[in-house]
């Protein structure tokens, strides 16, 4: 069967179509819902919905007043952080700058507004070389060198919990270093609840509430919500096979928005696997087992769950995993304040371990789909496990490959149905489709040859980028 772009793209339209899906939402769960329905018209068996607890967290009002004429400024309320009063929280406030310990040390920030200069991460293409595998650049066209900032690591949140272990009655985190203006970004997305209210603040207005809060203006913040323990749903279908192994294929269905590429893109590539296996004449031996995961915006707790609940059972049984995300256009800040793409593909990585069948068979299906501007990254180059939501899998011992991007608009409403790289949809489901026949047939004990970590060994510590609040407060 030839993939179809038009129908994947139709696949994630009707997803975009549900709205916000943040780990609880009921646009969240609508789009459970529908997953479920497609797995059952595509004819899997024993679908079902495994629950994942999440903290549902959704803010209500965002407002950020600075100096005597009280001057509104755009703001966007960080995620998992805490609330004000109603009425808000009036102080005055103290400018850290990138938010160092000694600075804090030097001034009392209790009571008063914190105010950050934020900073970025790297995305850097010879640091992904460097720990390449093998890589499929064909038009030479993936830089040595910075690819753009990974906005979605902030190397200097730690001001954030300076102000909260010191009292401070709210942080403004200013987005200087974002490469357009606005200030939605939904970053962290750990899930831990936090205590300090915070939010974000645009570049476009960095130097007003900078200016304000060196000169000892009144602020005058509001962050206001609600939040609860919910269920949200992994979303389980199976494909017999002939005999009781399986080979997992993943992607998560929550998002920040209401967002394509994240990961409405990898689901679109999911269902395409889904209904080619499902409709082919010549049945696999292993079967197969699909998992729309949920919580990849809570700590990426949905796949962990599911490794947790599995051990001992169905996860003994998968004797390789597959992880679908983000297919995905280049993007650079324009002139204008937006986004300006650039024609190419959003270099991607396929985070691999060191297992040489399943290197093999990827890098030969990479160049047989000439799927381009590839690199096949070490799992563990970034820590103890691979910045994809599908880690749980490679820390659980098993044979595991994960496609993913980090394009800049991923975590902010620019993530539209027009930034999905729309000829590399069905390169992706080909790919896999080929990397799924052919595994098919090599023994489990061969593909798990090179594994660095073991079924038996106890869970990995915690990811840099996952690390719970206690670690930074020193409880």
């Amino acid at each position: 069967m030839i993939f179809s772009a038009v129908n994947m793209l139709a696949e994630i339209e009707r997803i975009v179509s549900f709205g916000i899906r943040r780990p609880g939402y009921d646009e969240g769960l609508r789009t459970e819902q529908h997953l479920l329905d497609r797995f059952n018209e595509l004819g899997l068996s024993d679908t079902r919905f495994e629950s994942v607890p999440v903290n549902y967290w959704q803010s209500v009002k965002s407002r950020l007043s600075v100096g005597d004429a009280a001057t509104d400024i755009p703001c966007f309320a960080v995620p998992y952080t805490g609330w004000t009063a109603g009425d808000g929280a009036q102080a005055g406030a103290v400018y850290v700058g990138v938010g160092g310990v000694e600075v804090f040390d030097e001034v009392d920030v209790s009571g008063k507004i914190v105010v950050a200069d934020m900073q970025f991460g790297e995305l850097n293409a010879s640091h992904l070389k460097g720990g390449a595998h093998f890589i499929h650049d064909p038009g030479g066209t993936i830089p040595d060198g910075p690819l753009h900032c990974a906005n979605w690591l902030i190397p200097n949140f730690r001001a954030y919990y300076e102000s909260w272990k010191r009292s401070a009655s709210g942080f403004i985190g200013l987005l200087g270093e974002m490469p357009v203006d606005g200030c939605e970004l939904y970053v962290p997305y750990d899930g831990f609840l936090k205590k300090t209210p915070a939010a974000w603040v645009g570049r476009e207005h960095v130097e007003a509430v900078r200016s304000a809060a060196v000169g000892g203006k009144p602020f005058h913040f509001t962050s206001t919500g609600e939040g609860r323990l919910v269920d949200s749903h992994n979303v389980v279908g199976v494909l017999p096979g002939r005999t009781d192994e399986f080979i997992l294929l993943t992607c998560h269905h929550d998002a920040p928005f209401a967002s394509a590429v994240e990961d409405a893109s990898g689901l679109s590539v999911l269902l395409a696997l889904a209904e080619v296996f499902a409709q082919s004449d010549e049945p696999l031996e292993r079967g197969l087992v699909f998992l729309a995961a949920s919580g990849h915006f809570h700590g990426g707790i949905g796949c962990r769950e599911f490794v947790a609940k599995h051990r001992g059972g169905l996860l003994e049984k998968i004797v390789a995993a597959i992880g679908v995300e983000h297919i995905a256009e280049e993007a650079q800040g324009d002139a204008n304040g937006g986004y300006v793409k650039t024609g190419q593909a959003e270099t991607r990585a396929l985070f691999m371990d060191k297992t040489p069948e399943l290197l093999r068979v990827v890098e030969e299906e990479v160049q047989r789909v000439d799927l381009s501007r590839t690199l096949a990254v070490d799992a563990y180059l970034f820590g103890s496990e691979p910045p994809c939501d599908s880690a749980p899998f490679f820390t659980a011992g098993i044979p595991s490959v994960c496609h993913i991007s980090g394009p800049l608009y991923l975590f902010d409403p620019h993530d539209t149905i027009d930034m999905v790289r729309e000829e590399d949809l069905p390169k992706v489901a080909d790919l896999f489709q080929g990397v799924i026949r052919r595994i098919d047939s090599i023994p489990a004990v061969d593909l798990a040859k090179g594994t660095t970590r073991q079924r038996t060994d106890p869970p990995p510590a915690p990811p840099p980028w996952f690390l719970p609040p206690e670690t930074f407060l020193g409880e």
